[in-house]
């Protein structure tokens, strides 16, 4: 094969990435077997600084974007460079303790999820009770630990009704279906989907639980997660996804917001990290980006999406706006 022929670089580009990802599935695969060993978990607090030691390139694929996004928090290089690599190890236990995460025993998971410490120094959990309630979570930490965490916790059956960005993976699904061992239905929904706003509403109305991500950007990987939103992050203007704080504003409900963080080698914090008061829903999203700010500057090497920080800074048309720009023709059939 000609290698300089047109479209071949790109063809080879593509095969490298899957390359990559094959090698990093059959890594991690490998790494869980070991990992199996309890004792092997005494090596995870040591990785940020073994990484440090090696070339930038051995130090997880994004490492660079993560210490180039770190520079924005004002923070020194030798700072960032420790932080970006506290990111992929972080990472990296993630993924070998998804693996772990004990599925079909539900007393090995009811002990795991115990192990995680909770921090709630304001009691706001006990008013979820009480109140009605949506629970707002970051993708910080291990964040489906976050979800268990708040599942296992609750005392009496509950239906939970929570919608996902990456609905398609078996294995998130698997996870949370799981959670159905501790007495209570879990119904997982398309995040994408355009119908699941209609599906949560009504929820709501019949008094189910609602968790919901909402430190979503508005496109990702390819995928819109649904409406922009404005608003501000670390200072610039951003965008965000609309849905959780406008479904809250809309059908009168609080929303308690909540993060998980990791601890290497160990099950983590699950931090309770503020409520918010039914108000409108400009003033419910500035609350809550606030809140979810400051949790992620205390930690930025947590937050998932460090390094993918740009596609907030991304201007996304409302679908209104994607409708105004079609041929007048094309919008008198309802195209688009």
């Amino acid at each position: 094969m000609n290698p300089f022929r047109p479209g071949w670089p790109i063809r080879r580009r593509l095969l490298w990435i899957r390359l990559k990802a094959g090698l990093r599935a059959r890594l991690i695969k490998g790494m869980t077997l070991i990992f199996r060993l309890r004792a092997a978990h005494r090596c995870l607090p040591l990785l940020p600084a073994i990484l440090l030691r090696l070339p930038s390139a051995w130090r997880g694929p994004d490492y660079n974007a993560c210490r180039q996004n770190l520079e924005l928090f004002g923070l020194e290089p030798r700072a960032c460079q420790l932080l970006a690599c506290r990111y992929s190890a972080i990472q990296l236990q993630c993924a070998i303790y998804q693996a772990l995460y004990p599925r079909n025993n539900p007393e090995r998971l009811r002990a795991w999820i115990r192990a995680v410490t909770w921090h709630d120094p304001e009691q706001h959990w006990s008013r979820t009770r009480v109140r009605s309630t949506i629970i707002v979570l970051a993708h910080t930490g291990e964040y489906w630990m976050a979800v268990a965490c708040m599942i296992e916790r609750c005392p009496a059956p509950k239906r939970f009704i929570i919608p996902i960005w990456n609905f398609n993976d078996p294995l998130t699904r698997r996870s949370l279906q799981s959670l159905e061992a501790f007495g209570h239905a879990v119904d997982i929904l398309d995040s994408n989907d355009p119908k699941t706003a209609l599906a949560i509403a009504r929820a709501l109305k019949r008094g189910d639980q609602v968790l919901i991500f909402a430190d979503l950007p508005v496109s990702f990987a390819g995928a819109r997660s649904g409406e922009p939103a404005d608003g501000r992050l670390f200072g610039r203007a951003a965008q965000f996804v609309k849905g959780p704080m406008f479904l809250a504003a809309k059908m009168k409900c609080d929303v308690l917001l909540a993060g998980h963080r990791a601890r290497l080698g160990g099950c983590g914090e699950l931090h309770v990290i503020q409520w918010i008061g039914r108000a409108a829903a400009s003033d419910m999203r500035a609350q809550w980006a606030r809140a979810m700010e400051s949790f992620i500057v205390e930690a930025p090497e947590h937050w998932f999406y460090l390094s993918r920080l740009e596609a907030f800074y991304q201007r996304q048309k409302t679908s209104g706006e994607k409708a105004s720009g079609l041929p007048g023709l094309l919008q008198r059939r309802g195209i688009g």
